[in-house]
């Protein structure tokens, strides 16, 4: 045992070694430009990861909706005051569509940004992979995509959401390490230092961006009003 553990200290040692000798010989120049391309990159893939999120999010809610109005005409739960079951059948009938649409249409979106991630070469790609060698880690598979045909659409969206995050952690820890390498040297710029959170992007704020689906969505309400409109006529 005691051979096997000197064995694995010994080699980790190396590995180690030759991360850092790789930071310590690339010029200041070059450091400061990889840290803002894995800082770029890093922040690029957490708005992916947050529109991931709203797109589970949004068809959760239309679930949702669609269940509460199935239950009021199956009878299981009450009418609102004024309606009839013929009303649910059609507002029923409407949020099934805007489902299938916002689906569809959301999961060509965020395949459309999968297919431009920061990972792709002529990017960010160099930088992806010099931020996975020094981190030690980063997946070869950085092309994830929503498949609408599938039985488990929420699978597919975890899915997405874990290739998403390890881009995201890939980055970060590129940077983390190439500031550390800049901290050593002594020649960190105004701005460069940056700390990011090990944490899930959906429970932070530090995401601030315009939803990828506000077109979709304003299609969407036009569609419904218009479908809700008719059928009350």
């Amino acid at each position: 045992m005691k051979t096997r553990f000197d064995t694995l200290e010994l080699s980790a040692e190396a590995t180690e070694g030759k991360k850092n000798s790789a930071l310590e010989e690339m010029p200041e120049g070059l450091l400061h430009f990889y840290l803002n391309q894995c800082k770029v990159g890093a922040h690029l893939s957490q708005q992916h990861e947050a529109s991931l999120m709203e797109y589970r999010d949004q068809l959760s809610a239309f679930d949702q909706t669609i269940q509460e109005y199935q239950d009021m005409l199956d009878g299981n739960k009450a009418l609102p005051e004024q309606m009839k079951l013929e009303h649910i059948s059609k507002l029923l009938d409407a949020t099934r569509a805007a489902r299938e649409q916002f689906m569809q249409q959301g999961a060509a979106e965020l395949n459309r940004v999968s297919d431009n991630n920061p990972t792709q070469e002529g990017y960010m790609g160099k930088a992806y992979s010099k931020a996975a060698e020094w981190a030690g880690n980063g997946s070869n598979d950085t092309h994830w995509q929503i498949d609408t045909s599938s039985d488990d659409i929420y699978g597919e969206i975890d899915r997405a959401l874990s290739s998403a995050h390890s881009i995201t952690s890939t980055f970060q820890k590129g940077a983390s390490n190439i500031l550390a390498e800049l901290k050593r040297r002594d020649c960190v710029e105004e701005g460069e230092e940056i700390h990011f959170e090990d944490q899930e992007t959906a429970t932070s704020g530090a995401v601030q961006r315009e939803s990828l689906f506000q077109s979709i969505y304003n299609g969407i309400w036009n569609t419904f009003k218009q479908s809700v409109d008719n059928g009350a006529e």
